[in-house]
């Protein structure tokens, strides 16, 4: 028999599992970086780039890959995930602000019903 620590532990694990899951639903192979930049854009939406490397401890130019990645069109024009999407700030054009597309609004309601 688990004690009450034990069983905690257990269903957060279970949670933080099917969280996983969630994401390998949109690609099998997610990296980790790109779950955590997606989670990071929800908790800061309108982030730029240099800021999700601040907060993600990850370098700018992997930032941008993920970013990519997450966007509608991927590096070389390959199809990206189409959860993130990256518009030209209006106040400084050299800046793309992050926020999520529809389609990563929706995985975001999915994954926070796996919490509840």
């Amino acid at each position: 028999m688990l004690t009450d620590t034990q069983a905690r532990t257990a269903k957060a694990a279970s949670k933080a599992a099917s969280i996983i899951e969630e994401f390998r639903k949109l690609n099998a192979e997610m990296q980790a970086q790109q779950m955590a930049i997606f989670l990071a854009v929800v908790a800061r939406p309108g982030s730029t780039i240099t800021d999700l490397a601040n907060v993600t401890g990850h370098s700018t130019g992997s930032v941008s890959r993920n970013v990519a990645a997450l966007s509608q069109t991927h590096r070389k024009g390959m199809p990206g995930l189409d959860i993130l999407i990256a518009e030209e700030d209006v106040l400084d054009r050299r800046n793309k602000r992050i926020s999520l597309t529809p389609k990563g609004m929706r995985v975001m309601a999915a994954l926070e019903a796996l919490l509840n």
